[in-house]
């Protein structure tokens, strides 16, 4: 712990982080505030299960670039990377510091946003049909549990997408060694991916060109399969045509894929550093 405690030092002396918090407050208290103006919006549990899809997914994502971006960076940056491999098992130690702290920030992360979206927005319609068993779902056919664990549920699938995310930040961050290419290019595929969903899938469905018929299969794959598909719940409903409800009894597919990728990633990252500290 105490190792995970130094590398979360390390990230103070990285000011952009701060101010990208500051902003993502800020960017939230406009986003539940407008909710609370409009009755039509914040009344119903419908809506509510929308909040991560709508802009808590995206603030999610934000924050991640923004607080891990520097963490494999950062040794380099510095120019102590030799430092690490004067240490008795010093890059094994550091990589697991890395790793731990990582998970951590998204599991803080998650937890404030989802606080402060779910707690303040249920708490101004006074809970009401927080126990009743869900009638209208975003993303499957039918749901057996209640409003409020549910929406609960969904920051946990947040979670597990957070973590996807984050793994995809540490290996672009092992293999540039820089901060600003790492934000670029993560904060990039995540725009990229984020069109897609919500401007560039129906350019594609719309379209007749036969290059856009093409695309059509090979864009909703890597969106399915992608950390942006489960960050904002998409991927989820595992054996839905694009646009169709899912099937709760399929839930456990998506789960243990996204298990599977993140398991893979801090796996491949370890490789990386304990390669990059031998040179």
């Amino acid at each position: 712990m105490q190792s995970i405690f130094a590398e979360a030092r390390k990230q103070r002396s990285f000011r952009e982080a701060r101010i990208g918090a500051l902003l993502a407050v800020l960017f939230l208290a406009v986003f539940i505030g407008m909710d609370l103006a409009d009755p039509d919006t914040w009344a119903p549990w419908y809506f509510i299960q929308q909040d991560i899809r709508r802009y808590v997914g995206a603030l999610t994502a934000f924050l991640l670039v923004i607080g891990l971006s520097r963490l494999m960076c950062y040794e380099t940056e510095r120019k102590t990377a030799g430092l690490i491999g004067t240490a008795a098992r010093g890059a094994q130690a550091t990589w697991g510091a890395k790793v731990g702290l990582s998970v951590l920030y998204c599991g803080l992360v998650v937890s404030a946003l989802g606080a402060a979206t779910l707690g303040i927005r249920s708490a101004a319609m006074g809970f009401q049909g927080a126990r009743r068993p869900v009638t209208d779902c975003v993303y499957f056919e039918s749901v057996p549990m209640s409003n409020i664990s549910f929406c609960v549920l969904q920051y946990v699938f947040l979670f597990l997408g957070a973590l996807y995310f984050a793994g995809f930040i540490l290996l672009v961050g092992a293999v540039t060694k820089r901060t600003a290419l790492t934000v670029s290019l993560c904060g990039g595929s995540w725009l990229a991916l984020l069109c897609y969903q919500f401007y560039f899938v129906h350019f594609l469905q719309r379209s007749s060109a036969p290059v856009c018929r093409a695309l059509r299969p090979v864009c909703a794959f890597v969106f399915r399969f992608s950390f942006c598909g489960f960050m904002q719940l998409e991927s989820y409903r595992w054996s839905a045509a694009p646009g169709s409800l899912g099937q709760w009894e399929d839930v456990w597919k998506p789960v243990l894929f996204v298990l599977a990728a993140i398991a893979a990633e801090f796996l491949a990252l370890g490789f990386l550093w304990r390669r990059g500290s031998r040179t």
